[in-house]
């Protein structure tokens, strides 16, 4: 069960002061483990085994309390190759590896086709291997601070080897196990991935006949994969200059409009709100894609954040509708400076078109 979370708190807005600053030049140079994910194989399909062999994670079974347990730490914590399962249990089916580009820079893409296959990876990769969850309205997964235990056992090899004696991070430090943490503040990436993965399927699984207007199956499943890929990189994109990345309704509206705008070039907030499954003065149906997003809130506190995402909704897409031209980074950028209620509010229009200004 989720702590419970004050509403106050969840409403506030963690992307300040941050995302009060100018942008920096974009787009971002890649961080460091991308390097090591373009090295490791050329884009095209894979197999779990694969992705195994580059994540041991996916080795271990999916059972309460893998991650405490001591063979999973010495595999990953403590880079031992000897604790990784030998012979494990993979499942079977395709996979899809790219590195991908947007303006927060590139990150590696597992993608699949198979339900099955996705759920898979974002339980072993995404949870530490916890049975968790998983909404079916939940078609992508962007994970952040995937241990690499490859990439430890390449660095403290080096270390050894002597690369790191002009390291400003390590001045002075001539002990691996001092100097790793070190290293790992310095980079934050140096020994951690960032990995999305996506089950290629049609957004918030709508399908084509239900939109309004509808699409024909084949155009749908394409704009699906635009907004998916523009929705995830925008939750990267906040992460990197913003410092922040939430479960959190706010950060919802924000990548699916980053996600819309690429593929229709609007935001929908009809479609926005049918996919999340909120409507006005009801609690979201128990499956429904809003309650990854409102965890430890009270039911009253579920209606409220709904309410103020209604109207946040709805301003958005006129705002936009008023904003010909405006740059994705500058939308991404505005809508991270305005808070939830704010956005929401009467003077919503005013107060981005201000902000974008600013």
């Amino acid at each position: 069960m989720s702590e419970p979370v004050d509403l106050s708190a969840y409403l506030a807005n963690a992307f300040l002061p941050a995302a009060s600053k100018s942008l920096p030049t974009l787009p971002l140079a890649d961080e460091s483990h991308v390097a090591g994910w373009r090295s490791w194989r050329p884009d095209g399909p894979m197999t779990p085994a694969d992705l195994a062999e580059r994540m041991p994670q996916a080795a271990f079974a999916i059972e309460a309390g893998m991650a405490k347990s001591p063979a999973y730490r010495a595999a990953i914590l403590a880079a031992d190759a000897s604790s990784i399962p030998s012979n494990p249990v993979l499942p079977n089916g395709a996979l899809d590896f790219s590195v991908q580009a947007d303006f927060a820079g590139h990150l590696p893409v597992v993608r699949t086709h198979d339900r099955d296959l996705f759920e898979w990876m974002f339980r072993t990769l995404g949870a530490r291997c916890e049975p968790v969850p998983i909404s079916p309205q939940v078609h992508a997964l962007l994970i952040t601070g995937l241990i690499a235990p490859g990439r430890i056992t390449a660095t403290h090899e080096a270390w050894d080897a002597g690369e790191f004696r002009d390291d400003p991070a390590v001045t002075g430090i001539d002990q691996w196990n001092q100097a790793m943490p070190l290293l790992d503040k310095a980079d934050p990436t140096r020994f951690r991935d960032r990995l999305l993965i996506v089950h290629d399927d049609v957004y918030a699984g709508l399908e084509a006949i239900e939109l309004d207007p509808p699409l024909d199956p084949t155009t749908w499943l394409e704009k699906s994969r635009i907004i998916r890929h523009h929705h995830e990189f925008a939750h990267y994109a906040t992460r990197r200059l913003f410092q922040n990345m939430r479960l959190n309704l706010h950060d919802e509206i924000i990548a699916d409009c980053m996600g819309f705008l690429a593929a229709f070039g609007r935001f929908d907030s009809t479609l926005f709100l049918r996919a999340m499954g909120i409507e006005s003065d009801r609690v979201p149906v128990s499956d429904a894609r809003a309650w990854t997003y409102v965890q430890g809130l009270t039911e009253p506190d579920v209606l409220e954040a709904c309410r103020l995402t209604i109207d946040a909704a709805r301003n958005t897409d006129a705002w936009i509708e008023l904003m010909p031209g405006i740059s994705p980074p500058q939308v991404l950028q505005c809508l991270a400076r305005t808070s939830l209620p704010e956005i929401a509010g009467p003077d919503a229009i005013e107060l981005l078109t201000a902000t974008l200004e600013s």
